[in-house]
């Protein structure tokens, strides 16, 4: 059994943030609760509105109901992807026999989904090597930093708890968190830090900014023109055509060579429960988000 668990963990974050909230605010748990359910409403609305979803990451209950509602899913669809993807599986054994380290920046990665998907996947795998991870995380709501901070934390205690001395550990984690706007390219000559990354995800990014498409064509330009040659690109999204093609246009314009495209449509692993998300399930009684219907399409540049 893997010792790490999305449900879990996630459970462990919210408890966490939630006992904060209320203690800072200085409003009962149940009150804090109906706000999040609040959220968990109106966020779904947003991504089923059609447009671009307006959503407040700002607001820590509004993070909270994200966390809740579908980080363990969509950490999970990642997994999926790393499972699948046998080229990406081996340029990280490569990369980490080569240079003692494995880069990855997620985009718009919010609460480090992609962290704890990579986190599982290797738990599961266990490649021949340690692997050491060092990971980038771009979002522009900065407030995201504590909950990845956190979910980093829980990751590395399951690891101390299960396998004692880090020595023994499948994976090591470095990170930095940089608040980053897509739609701000005249600021990019200041983020030095996302060039150089091996790999770069993105999950569900395409169709959350696609009212600024120019920007994000123009900002992936800029960042794939920095990028090492052969760095791979994993872009995961809904599984609708108008985002494939988005998706192809944006690779076109970088100089992105895409694979063929992998439809995937599914359901949580068998060895996640969401009653594992603790006292806020049994508060709440909202079934969090457990299956998916999306594509992953992995890009190298030439």
């Amino acid at each position: 059994m893997p010792v790490i668990k999305y449900f879990e963990i996630l459970g462990k974050v919210i408890e966490s943030n939630i006992a904060q909230y209320a203690t800072l605010r200085k409003i009962t748990y149940d009150a804090a609760y109906t706000e999040v359910v609040r959220h968990l409403i109106n966020n779904s609305n947003e991504w089923k509105s059609g447009r671009q979803p307006q959503i407040p990451y700002h607001d820590p209950l509004c993070r909270i109901a994200y966390l809740y509602g579908i980080a363990a899913a969509n950490a999970n669809l990642v997994e999926k992807a790393f499972r699948e993807c046998t080229d990406l599986q081996n340029h990280i054994e490569e990369l980490q026999a080569r240079n003692d380290q494995v880069c990855v920046c997620a985009f718009g990665g919010g609460p480090g989904t992609e962290l704890l998907a990579i986190a599982k996947w290797v738990d599961k795998n266990r490649p021949s090597l340690q692997i050491t991870l060092d990971y980038l995380l771009l979002d522009k709501v900065s407030e995201w930093i504590e909950s990845w901070q956190a979910i980093k934390r829980q990751i590395e205690l399951r690891f101390r708890a299960d396998m004692g001395s880090k020595a023994n550990w499948p994976l090591t984690l470095n990170g930095t968190f940089s608040g980053i706007d897509i739609t701000d390219t005249s600021g990019f000559a200041n983020y030095g830090n996302v060039f150089g990354q091996d790999i770069y995800i993105m999950s569900y990014f395409v169709s959350e900014v696609f009212d600024d498409m120019e920007s994000l064509k123009d900002f992936t330009k800029m960042m794939v023109a920095h990028a090492p040659i052969n760095s791979k690109f994993l872009f995961i999204d809904r599984n609708e055509q108008k985002w494939k093609r988005s998706i192809t246009e944006i690779a076109d314009e970088a100089g992105i060579s895409l694979d063929r495209f992998h439809d995937v449509s599914g359901n949580m692993d068998n060895d996640e429960s969401k009653t594992d998300l603790g006292k806020i399930f049994d508060s709440v009684k909202w079934t969090p988000r457990l299956t998916w219907n999306a594509f992953w399409v992995l890009g190298t540049k030439n």
